[in-house]
């Protein structure tokens, strides 16, 4: 496994690659400091990675095309899938997320595997919002709120 960091608007993500997929993407922080990360030789699924990045948080895109391995339960990849066809620039709430795999009383555990999510941004757990607000965020403090009104600034119809 390789890591790179790139530096986003939101902060630095520690960026994990294996067999040409992301795997994780971790909120560099104070607390958290990088150890031990292998030397990253950028290979072009990396530049692809960081190009297809650069274009989200620029606004050029609508859509990230990044390969990624999910690790998880049945039920969490199925909330993973859910969340990476909500359009950018809109929300769902827990409930639409439970509804839409098949298990309209699951909300909670919608909730759980959001939380559970190991790539943030590409799977974008920050679209998914409580029935009343914007709630639950293992991000970047202030890095929820920032995507969401990034994306509802940028989306347009490719």
């Amino acid at each position: 496994m390789s890591e790179l960091v790139y530096n986003s608007p939101v902060g630095p993500l520690i960026i994990s690659i294996h067999n040409q997929k992301v795997v994780g993407i971790k909120w560099e922080t104070v607390a958290s400091p990088k150890k031990g990360a292998d030397k990253f030789q950028l290979d072009s699924f990396a530049d692809e990675t960081i190009k297809q990045l650069d274009n989200y948080f620029s606004g050029k895109t609508n859509s990230l095309g990044i390969k990624v391995q999910m690790q998880g339960t049945q039920f969490q990849k199925n909330v993973w899938k859910s969340l990476m066809r909500i359009p950018l620039g809109e929300t769902r709430t827990y409930s639409d997320i439970a509804f839409e795999i098949g298990r309209p009383k699951a909300y909670r555990a919608v909730g759980s595997a959001c939380a559970r999510n190991k790539i943030p941004v590409i799977i974008p757990c920050h679209r998914v919002v409580g029935k009343n607000n914007v709630t639950g965020w293992s991000g970047n403090p202030g890095a929820k709120e920032w995507l969401l009104e990034h994306e509802k600034k940028n989306s347009f119809r490719e």
